[in-house]
C-alpha cells in the first residue's frame, strides 16, 4: 500500500521506576493478527509493549508518534491474564528421548559435504606435493637416468613445473630452478616455465576449504591449517630473496621439512579430533581418492622406467609411498621386487599400500550409503581389490622386461580413482 493510517487513541498508562519513584508513562502494545478467511481474525502469539521515555510523550504526538525505541522509549514484558483455558502449545523444541538419540545423525549440508570432500583431497595433495618436491631436490643432482626420467614425468603430471621447462635429464639445474620458482605463491608462468599448481597452491586451497568448515574443526586443527600455509609462504619468500638469482636448495628443503611436519599434525588431527559422521567419511573418501590416484600412477610410471632395478630407484619408490622405514624394518638388506610389491600393493597393515586405500574407501562408501546399500555396492565394485591380486603374477616379466600384469592393474586403479572423482 502507498499509505497507512493510524487512529489517534488515548494511550493506556503503565507504571515505571524513574527518578527514584513510580511514574506513569504512556504505553502501546503491538500485536499481529491474520484474517481467518471467515470474517474473523486470529491474533498471533507474541506481542511487544513500548513505554514512553518521557512523561510528555504520547502516541500520535509530534515528538514521538510511534513511541519508537530510537527516541528513548523502552520495551516491557507483557502478561495477559485470562479466566479461560490457555493454549499450551509451544514452538520450543521438546526434550530428546532415548529412542530419538539412538538413531541420531548429524545433518551434513550439501555445501559442507563438498568442502569436507575437498578438504580431504587438498590435504593429501599438499602432502604429496611437499613429498615430491623434497625427493626431487634430494635426488636431482646425483640421480640415475631412470630416476631423473621418473622425476621429470611426475613433476609435469602434478603441475610442479611448466611444460616449457627443459627435461631433468638434459638440464637438471634449469629444471631445479624452475621447480623452486614454481613454489613461489603467484609465481609468473615465465619463471616456472608455464602455469603450475605446486605446494603453495595446494596449501591455499586447503585453507579455503577449512575456512568454510570452522564450526567442524577444533581450534588446534584450524590453527595448524592456517599456519602451515602462512609460514610456508613467509619462510619461502625469505629464502628465495637471498642471493642474486641463486636459490640454495638446502634452505628450501628446510622450509619443506617444516611444512611436512605441519601437515603430519593436520592429518593426525583429522581422524582423532573430528566426529566420525557422514561428513568425516566424505573427507576420508576424498583423501583416499587422491592417494589412490597418486600412488598407483607413481608406481606404474616407476616400473615403466625400470626403477625397481636401480638402488636409487628402489629407494625412490619407497620414498614416494612414505614407506622407506617400514621396508627396512621388515626386509632389512633386501632389494627384491616381491617384498616391494607386497608392502606397496598388498599389505593391508600399511596405510600407504593400495590394498589398504581401496579397502578403506570401500568401507567408507558403504557406511555413507547405509540407506541405499545397492548404490554403495555398485560404487564399491568400481574399486580394485589389490589384496586379491596374485603377487607372483605381478612380478612376472615379459620378453621386453616389463611387468604387464602389474601395469594393467595399476592402470585400473588410476581409472577407478578418476571415475570416483
Amino acid at each position: 500500500a502507498a499509505y497507512t493510517l493510524q487512529a489517534r487513541v488515548r494511550p493506556s498508562e503503565t507504571p515505571v521506576w524513574a527518578g527514584g519513584q513510580l511514574q506513569p508513562r504512556a504505553a502501546v502494545m503491538r500485536v499481529y493478527a491474520l484474517a481467518d478467511g471467515q470474517g474473523g481474525w486470529r491474533v498471533l502469539p507474541g506481542a511487544l509493549t513500548r513505554v514512553a521515555g518521557n512523561a510528555s510523550d504520547r502516541p500520535g504526538g509530534a515528538h514521538d508518534p510511534w513511541l519508537s525505541m530510537q527516541h528513548g522509549s523502552a520495551s516491557v514484558d507483557t502478561w495477559v491474564i485470562t479466566r479461560g483455558a490457555v493454549d499450551t502449545s509451544s514452538l520450543l523444541p521438546k526434550p530428546l528421548t532415548a529412542d530419538e538419540l539412538a538413531g541420531w545423525h548429524r545433518t551434513v549440508t550439501s555445501r559442507a559435504a563438498e568442502n569436507l570432500f575437498w578438504l580431504g583431497r587438498y590435504t593429501e595433495r599438499a602432502e604429496n606435493s611437499v613429498r615430491l618436491v623434497r625427493l626431487m631436490l634430494e635426488t636431482l643432482r646425483e640421480g640415475s637416468e631412470p630416476v631423473l626420467q621418473l622425476l621429470d614425468r611426475l613433476a609435469r603430471f602434478h603441475g610442479l613445473v611448466g611444460a616449457a621447462v627443459p627435461s631433468a635429464l638434459k638440464a637438471p639445474r634449469l629444471f631445479e630452478r624452475a621447480l623452486l620458482r614454481g613454489l613461489v605463491p603467484g609465481a609468473s608462468a615465465a619463471a616456472a616455465g608455464g602455469s603450475t599448481t605446486s605446494v603453495a597452491h595446494n596449501l591455499r586451497a586447503l585453507r579455503q576449504c577449512a575456512q568454510a568448515l570452522r564450526d567442524r574443526l577444533s581450534p588446534e586443527h584450524w590453527k595448524l591449517i592456517h599456519e602451515v600455509g602462512e609460514h610456508f609462504e613467509q619462510h619461502l619468500q625469505a629464502v628465495l630473496a637471498q642471493g642474486d638469482g641463486h636459490v640454495p636448495a638446502p634452505d628450501v628443503l628446510g622450509v619443506l621439512a617444516r611444512a611436512a611436519t605441519h601437515l603430519a599434525a593436520i592429518t593426525g588431527a583429522q581422524p582423532d579430533r573430528m566426529t566420525r559422521d557422514a561428513g568425516w567419511r566424505l573427507m576420508s573418501v576424498g583423501r583416499q581418492i587422491a592417494r589412490l590416484h597418486m600412488l598407483s600412477h607413481a608406481l606404474a610410471t616407476g616400473f615403466e622406467h625400470g626403477l625397481q632395478r636401480k638402488d636409487d630407484g628402489f629407494a625412490l619408490l619407497l620414498g614416494l609411498f612414505d614407506s622407506l622405514i617400514t621396508y627396512r624394518a621388515q626386509f632389512q638388506g633386501r632389494r627384491e621386487v616381491l617384498p616391494l610389491l607386497h608392502l606397496l600393493v598388498a599389505d593391508t597393515d600399511n596405510p600407504r599400500s593400495l590394498a589398504w586405500v581401496a579397502r578403506t574407501m570401500r568401507d567408507r562408501l558403504r557406511k555413507l550409503a547405509r540407506h541405499d546399500p545397492a548404490w554403495a555396492d555398485h560404487a564399491a565394485q568400481a574399486l580394485p581389490q589389490p589384496q586379491d591380486w596374485r603377487l607372483a603374477l605381478l612380478t612376472e616379466v615379459d620378453a621386453q622386461g616389463r611387468h604387464q600384469a602389474l601395469e594393467a592393474a595399476l592402470t585400473d586403479c588410476c581409472t577407478a580413482a578418476r571415475q570416483l572423482s
